[in-house]
């Protein structure tokens, strides 16, 4: 059994308690609140279905089965963190940065590009979320997603809220249906985000 000590913790959120591995830091076990929780049965299936159809991706983080611990059964994943060890930025961090980068801009000609660049990234990792057949119905980039930094490089990775609560998941296995389902959520979230941050991507002049 895993003692999970008050030190190796890391961070929770609605659903579930996060640790550092006892002695191997580069994994954290996950405790849910509720072993019912279905948000972790929906992501446990879709994992299921991707090994099934072996779909690989750079994306997700990995997943490395149960654990017992003193605070209950525990999810293992990869622990998806800077090269130095220091936290990841989320998303919702870079776009709020970004947010207030561009308030304080006066030159439309500075507004205009930094709009672009940050365009041309989301659209990015939405492209490569498709090309991974990543599913998910979140367009909250507040935990989610984060940019990982390792050896001079970054790229953006996935760590909590995939799969879909469908009572038969044939969205997991068909893949018209995945690129459909991906395609709204795209759109979803291009919505939610011009909401959030309306100087850098509502597009409105000022």
């Amino acid at each position: 059994m895993l003692i999970l000590e008050d030190r190796l913790f890391i961070g929770q959120g609605l659903h579930k308690a996060a640790y550092i591995y006892p002695g191997q830091p580069d994994k954290v076990v996950k405790v849910p609140f509720d072993p019912r929780d279905g948000e972790l049965r929906h992501e446990l299936a879709y994992r299921r279905s991707r090994r099934l159809r072996k779909l690989d991706s750079e994306l997700l983080a990995r997943y490395y089965g149960t654990a017992e611990t003193d605070r209950g059964r525990g999810y293992v994943f990869e622990r998806v963190i800077n090269a130095d060890g220091s936290p990841c930025e989320t998303m919702a961090e870079r776009l709020q940065r970004l947010e207030q980068q561009a308030g304080a801009l006066q030159r439309q000609e500075a507004l205009q590009s930094l709009r672009r660049e940050t365009l041309g990234w989301l659209k990015d990792f939405a492209e490569q979320m498709a090309r991974e057949r990543i599913l998910t119905n979140d367009t909250d980039c507040q935990d989610n997603w984060v940019w990982q930094i390792s050896e001079g490089k970054g790229r953006w990775r996935v760590i909590d809220n995939i799969g879909s609560p469908v009572a038969i998941p044939l969205v997991y296995y068909w893949d018209f249906m995945t690129r459909k389902h991906i395609s709204r959520w795209r759109r979803r979230l291009q919505e939610s985000l011009a909401a959030q941050y309306p100087c850098l991507l509502g597009g409105s002049d000022r």
